[in-house]
């Protein structure tokens, strides 16, 4: 879903690949902790070998009561520390988001889907982040 907004110079719409791009990046920062995925927990693999537009699928993105909302599934890295590479990510994406977005507060939300060793245990983790702008 894409965001889009009516202003008198016109229409402007932001693409899920947008913010897919910047959850990349952000995702790149952890060093092969975190695979991306999607909601049924089907590996995208490594964020730095994934598409914009096959990630794009895969993330939700909402505008609501003034915030932005994003959520995105992950698969972490057996023996990874969930709190550090969450950290990490969503300190890297709520900078990137900002800049985008400067008036606008915003949620961010990781579901973790599962944990990679020889096989992908299912789990069921969600960190959320709310932020606002000063």
């Amino acid at each position: 879903m894409s965001l889009s907004r009516t202003t008198k110079l016109g229409k402007i719409t932001i693409n899920n690949s947008v913010i897919s791009k910047e959850i990349i990046k952000a995702a790149s920062k952890v060093d092969d902790k975190v695979f991306l995925s999607n909601d049924r927990g089907k590996l995208l693999g490594n964020p730095k070998r994934v598409g914009t537009g096959e990630f794009g699928n895969n993330i939700l993105i909402e505008e609501k009561e003034e915030s932005i909302h994003v959520l995105f599934y992950i698969v972490i890295k057996f023996g990874a520390s969930i709190g550090n590479c969450t950290k990490v990510i969503l300190d890297e994406l709520e900078q990137s988001l900002k800049t985008l977005f400067p008036n606008q507060n915003g949620i961010i939300t990781i579901k973790i889907i599962g944990v990679k060793s020889k096989n992908i245990a299912p789990r069921d983790i969600e960190v959320k982040r709310k932020y606002e702008v000063r």
